[in-house]
């Protein structure tokens, strides 16, 4: 069965990028532009793994990583940011993200981390 990948990130060229790296390993892609939309996407439909920038408007990395730890404890959450400080990496962890990666960041990496959550 294939696997099911939503990406939040409110650049739409982000967005776009990070869905045609992970589509071409054979995943399928879901995409929201922040943390409400991507909440309200997964109210309907399931994924396997979340990808989600931090600083978007409405709800942050932060708040979405809390709010899907709240309603799908075992969801995979990787979150791509160039927040790069000791304080911010905690603060990622803190909010429940699986894997906390700094831009810029290779595909290989990208989809070395998806496949080791999934």
């Amino acid at each position: 069965m294939e696997k099911k990948i939503l990406i939040v990130d409110d650049c739409d060229t982000t967005r776009k990028l990070l869905s045609y790296i992970i589509r071409e390993r054979g995943f399928k892609i879901v995409g929201a532009c922040n943390g409400i939309e991507a909440l309200e996407i997964l109210a309907a439909n399931p994924v396997d793994l979340v990808v989600t920038d931090l600083n978007m408007p409405q709800m942050d990395g932060y708040e979405l990583s809390r709010n899907l730890r709240d309603s799908y404890s075992e969801l995979p959450i990787i979150m791509i940011t160039t927040e790069a400080s000791d304080a911010d990496k905690k603060m990622g962890i803190e909010s429940g993200v699986s894997t906390y990666l700094t831009k810029p960041i290779s595909p290989q990496r990208l989809l070395y981390e998806i496949e080791k959550l999934l």
